[in-house]
Order: C-alpha cells, then structure tokens, then sequence
C-alpha cells in the first residue's frame, strides 16, 4: 500500500479496508505501549493511576518502581459496533522503569519523573490476519506533579501533572506493531485524593490528551486523532498498617483516529473495572499487584483481562 491508495481520494472498498486494518495495528501498538501504565501509568491512551498515586511522598523521597504487566484481548470492536472475534486477539507483555524525586519549592511539593517503557506485542490477529510481533524499548514519558492541596491533617490532597511522550520509542512504517507511536503526545492530568477516617479514602482524576500527527503510519499515510478524555475513580480501604485494598473504575471516551482524513473505525471509548491489593514489605518496600477488565468498548481491542505487579523502593 503506498501513500496515494492512503490518501482522501475514493478507494475500492477493499483497499479501504487493508488501510484500516493497518491504522488499526498502528493504534495497537500506542494502546498496549501508554495504556498499560499504572501511574503513581492504555487500552488507552490517557495514564492509568493506581488508588494513591496523589498521596505525595516526604521533600526529598526518592522513588524507584517496576511494573510488569501482561495484558491479553480476543476481540476488536469497532467504533460503529462492528466486532471482530473468530482468529483476532493481541497479548502483550510490558515493563516499565520509573524513577520518582519529591521536594518542596515556594511552599508547593513537587515530584519531577521520568519513565521508560520496553516490553513485547505478539500473537497480533485482526479476522485472520496476521500481524509480526514487536519488541524493543517505547516511547519516554517525562512528567512532574504539583500538588495545589497538601494538607495531611485532614488527608487532602489536590495535584496536577502533565505528561510528555517523546517520539523516541521503536518505530518502523514497514511493521504493523511497533513499540513507539512515532508522534508527540500530552496528557494533563488532575488529581483529588480524600481521606475519610477509619481507614477509608477515595481518589478522582481526569485526563485530556491531545496528540501529534504520525506523518508515517504504516503503509504510507498521515495519522491524526482527536482529544481523549478518561474520568478514573478508586475507593481504599487500609484494613492494616502495611495492606491496602482498593476498588476502582475508568471511563475513557473521545480519541477518533483518522487516516489521511478519513475514519478508521478506532477510537478511545471504553469502560474498566479494577482491583488493586497492596502492602509495605518493609516501611521502605512495597509491592502491589492490579487486576483490569473491560467492558462497553467501542473502537479497539478489548482487553479481556490485564495484570500488574508493581514493585517500589523508596530511598
């Protein structure tokens, strides 16, 4: 496919398809990439965060995580409704290195960061067709968060951080899975984190993100994509002084992917339902474990089930 059979001119209905198909695989790759991140970091492209990621850390902590993630799916559903299940599915394994410095400037905590994403996309099916898997190090995120509310006495806590993704990841037009998305990416992201006495908090945030355009997407042809929104709520309950349960829920919507102008048929609309279990190994050492599915997706793969184990050392 070259980039005129890409463009907005009329196609044939099956060179419209094939040009779907590898937009399609396109987003796969940013989706498995950015969507998995539990932060503290799609299918998404906006950040997932875990239930008390907006509880700041101490002026000069240091963090150090890991996330390991697997995520399979076994159905693709269109932004029109239209399913794909029989021979369609993506598995994906992630890991994601993060480091985390908190300090005070002006009477505000801030928390400058930087994550590398690497892991592998394989068993990529869409229908029947077959897709090459991919490995290799992601696209860089850098972010830093600033807490507008850090009052512990009453356990409120108010924060804001953006997230740049550089266009640095592993990248080929010729594949239809790579790891990078081979375009600038911002999410803003809000958070509200609440106590509420006997053990009990809950944390809200909500993501706009606004994309570049990928002028090389696979098979020739310029990608764009709309704004996406995503609301994330989670309910805690410490039963302990090192355990920590929680239960939470993601929407995402917006997200409209075009190819040279026209639809794709991918988008960012989906609903999630999670659970989080975590405990302090040592005061210093805590190890969290995150189980994900969802459901009512319209405009990409459905993940029929996602798992994290998240390792963080504080120093």
């Amino acid at each position: 496919m070259n980039k005129r059979t890409c463009g907005t001119q009329r196609r044939s209905p099956s060179r419209n398809r094939q040009a779907q198909t590898m937009a399609i695989w396109t987003t796969a790759c940013t989706l498995t990439a950015i969507a998995m991140l539990p932060l503290t970091g799609g299918t998404a492209h906006a950040i997932d965060v875990n239930a008390s990621d907006y509880v700041p850390a101490p002026a000069g902590t240091n963090l150090f995580l890991w996330y390991n993630q697997y995520a399979t799916r076994s159905e693709y559903i269109s932004a029109s409704g239209q399913k794909l299940s029989n021979d369609t599915g993506l598995d994906s394994y992630i890991s994601i290195l993060r480091y985390v410095h908190y300090f005070e400037i002006g009477g505000f905590t801030i928390a400058p960061q930087v994550l590398l994403p690497l892991g592998t996309m394989y068993d990529g099916r869409l229908g029947g067709v077959k897709m090459d898997s991919a490995s290799g190090v992601g696209d860089p995120i850098l972010a830093t968060t600033v807490w507008l509310l850090n009052n512990k006495e009453t356990e409120t806590y108010l924060g804001i951080m953006p997230y740049l993704f550089l266009p640095m990841g592993q990248y080929d037009p010729q594949q239809g899975l790579n790891m990078g998305g081979n375009r600038w990416q911002l999410d803003l992201q809000a958070g509200w984190h609440q106590g509420l006495g006997n053990g009990f908090s809950f944390q809200l945030t909500g993501d706009v993100v606004w994309y570049g355009a990928n002028n090389e997407a696979p098979g020739g042809g310029r990608l764009t994509q709309d704004t996406t929104y995503q609301f994330q709520g989670w309910l805690n309950w410490a039963f302990a002084p090192t355990w920590q349960a929680s239960a939470g829920y993601a929407r995402l919507w917006g997200g409209t992917e075009y190819l040279d102008g026209i639809a794709t048929g991918n988008a960012t609309r989906k609903d999630q339902a999670r659970f989080e279990l975590s405990k302090f190994i040592t005061p210093t050492f805590q190890v969290l474990a995150l189980v994900q599915r969802d459901f009512n997706t319209e405009g990409g793969f459905q993940e029929d089930f996602r798992g994290t184990l998240r390792l963080m050392q504080a120093f």
